[in-house]
C-alpha cells in the first residue's frame, strides 16, 4: 500500500507541476487529503465485520489569482475483513488499489443511472474546477439523493455526468489550495 500511495503521488504532483510549467505565470502546487472510517461495519453473529479507511487524496496547480489550473482527486478505500472473534480474516498480503487505479473495473457504471464508472465521473468534477477558486468551488449547489448520497452535484453542468457524492473531493481540494506553495 505505501508503494501505491507513493506512486499515487508522485504522478499527482508531477502532472501538477507539468501544468504550471507552461502556464506563463507564478503557481503554487498543494496537496490535501481527508480520512474516514464511516464505512467499517461491526461483525455480527451472521455476517463478518469490516475495518475500512477511506483515504481521499487531491492535488491542485493554482495560478497567482487563486484559479484552479490542474486538480486531480483519488481514493484508496482500505477494507479489512474480520470476524466476529476480531480475527482478520482479509489476506495481509492483499495490494490495495486507489479508484484511479481500478479504473473501469471499479464497477460503479452497474449502478449508475447516467451510464459512468467512478473514474469518468470524477474527471468530469475536476473538469468542472478548473478556472475556478476554491470559493466557487465549495458554493457548488447539492441535493442529498439518498442516505449514501447526501452531495450530489446539483448543478446543470453536472446533473448529467457526476451523480457521486462530492463533499470529501471539495474538502481534500479545499486543504490542498491551502497547502499550495
Amino acid at each position: 500500500m505505501k508503494k501505491t500511495i507513493a506512486m499515487i503521488v508522485t504522478v499527482i504532483l508531477l502532472a501538477a507541476l507539468l501544468v504550471g510549467c507552461g502556464s506563463g505565470g507564478a503557481v503554487k502546487t498543494g496537496l490535501g487529503h481527508v480520512v474516514s472510517i464511516g464505512s467499517s461495519k461491526d461483525a455480527t453473529a451472521d455476517a463478518n465485520g469490516a475495518a475500512q479507511v477511506d483515504v481521499t487524496m487531491a492535488a491542485v496547480t493554482i495560478d497567482s489569482e487563486g484559479r484552479i489550473q490542474k486538480v486531480t482527486i483519488d481514493v484508496i478505500q482500505g477494507k479489512v475483513e474480520v470476524d466476529k472473534e476480531g480475527k482478520i480474516v482479509t489476506d495481509k498480503s492483499t495490494e490495495i488499489k486507489s479508484k484511479v487505479e481500478i479504473g473501469s473495473d471499479y464497477g460503479l457504471i452497474k449502478q449508475s443511472k447516467i451510464g459512468r464508472n467512478w473514474d469518468e465521473q470524477i474527471v468530469e468534477l475536476e473538469k468542472w474546477m478548473i478556472g475556478k477558486t476554491i470559493e466557487e468551488i465549495q458554493a457548488i449547489k447539492l441535493k442529498k439523493v439518498d442516505d449514501n448520497h447526501p452531495s450530489v452535484p446539483d448543478e446543470p453542468d453536472l446533473t448529467s455526468k457526476v451523480t457521486i457524492t462530492v463533499q470529501d473531493y471539495i474538502a481534500a481540494v479545499a486543504e490542498a489550495v491551502k497547502n499550495a506553495k
